[in-house]
């Protein structure tokens, strides 16, 4: 992506099934960087073509990739590029843009979600296994953001928030989209934005709006902006 150009992401899944999923990628191979620590690393502008293989989401962000094992893509690839690839077709298409949701979620609205009888059903067993390097990461984070909050109350915020794209209770409608779900609370009260950005989660929402979650530091987005996913027809 040349400098100051729009930012844009082109997102892909590889179905095993399909044959090597590196394929597609290995005549690029050259520009192709291959994800090493989270799934996340695929949206940092300047790499051109990454390639997030099932295994990473098991690594630093294990509990987050709770969803991905959870889903209907687990053992898929992930390739996000930003250019069209040849001989594929997207996903969906990553940009940002200025958006301004007219309501936030407050404590009531978050414990009305969590006590949605379908939420049992969809939370993975392994979401709220917090690892201690990451209670302790989040407990400076809520010091550093002077944000008075226990662990399990941020929990809560962090499970409604996906929740929110499943069933929505915060949406907007916009270009002739009903219900266009986004980001109940801001960055320092959501989680594991990549389950919304990458569609494990809300994928038949053709559009949403997602604030990053407090470990993306790979999108640098204008103040005003949020994180715009479309998914692909």
């Amino acid at each position: 992506m040349e400098k100051n150009s729009p930012y844009r992401k082109f997102v892909y899944w590889l179905d095993p099934a399909q044959g090597d999923p590196l394929q597609a990628v290995r005549q690029d191979r050259k520009r192709t960087h291959n994800a090493k620590h989270h799934p996340c690393e695929a949206l940092y502008a300047r790499r051109d073509l990454v390639l997030v293989e099932p295994g990473v989401w098991d690594l630093r962000c294990a509990r987050q990739g709770s969803w991905y094992r959870a889903s209907t893509r687990n053992g898929w690839s992930l390739l996000v590029s930003n250019r069209p690839v040849d001989g594929l077709s997207p996903w969906g298409v990553i940009t940002l843009e200025a958006f301004s949701p007219s309501q936030t979620a407050t404590d009531e609205d978050v414990l009305e979600m969590l006590r949605d009888a379908r939420t049992t059903d969809i939370l993975p067993p392994e979401w709220g296994d917090f690892s201690p390097w990451e209670r302790q990461a989040i407990h400076q984070m809520l010091l550093r953001e002077d944000i008075d909050r226990s662990l399990q109350e941020v929990f809560c915020y962090y499970t409604a928030n996906h929740l929110n794209f499943v069933f929505p209770r915060f949406f907007v409608s916009r270009e002739g989209h009903a219900a266009v779900p986004y980001s109940i609370q801001k960055t320092a009260l959501v989680c594991s934005a990549c389950v919304e950005l990458f569609g494990i989660l809300g994928e038949e929402f053709p559009l949403k709006y997602v604030v990053p979650c407090p470990g993306l530091k790979y999108i640098k987005a204008p103040h005003g902006h949020w994180i715009r996913v479309d998914r692909s027809a």
